[in-house]
């Protein structure tokens, strides 16, 4: 299916927020070696490449759209706890790192998906209106 030019704007900004984000950050730590600041964006940084591996679970046509979500956010979840534990978000505390860091990720999770479904819902729209005019 052919994307819109708005939906291939975003992708190309998408992809060039990443591929920036991974220079600067490197060129970061070799001018200025690992601060704080740059620890917090690596980890980070490898916890999205991650995420992003494991979000190939969408492209499945095996799965539903459910299904991927119930294996995509368990895992996701994981590693934001692996990097806020690595990060010490929690003061030691598994449950105060989880109470923190739960609430974001649904929030996430919902945003993302209310866009994915506007989205879809778009597509479908346009599709619907070229079938009606053939």
């Amino acid at each position: 299916m052919k994307m819109s030019k708005l939906q291939m704007t975003l992708s190309y900004m998408i992809v060039a927020v990443g591929i920036g984000s991974i220079v600067v950050t490197l060129s970061l730590l070799l001018t200025f070696g690992l601060t704080d600041v740059l620890k917090q964006l690596v980890v980070w940084l490898i916890a999205s490449a991650i995420i992003g591996i494991v979000s190939m679970v969408y492209e499945s046509d095996r799965l539903t759209y459910l299904t991927a979500t119930l294996i995509h956010a368990p895992i996701t979840l994981l590693v934001a706890l692996c990097c806020g534990w690595i990060l010490d978000y929690s003061d030691g505390s598994l449950f105060l790192l989880i109470s923190r860091m739960l609430p974001v990720i649904v929030v996430l999770y919902a945003a993302m998906h209310l866009i994915l479904f506007l989205f879809r819902r778009a597509s479908v729209s346009d599709i619907n209106t070229r079938l009606q005019k053939k």
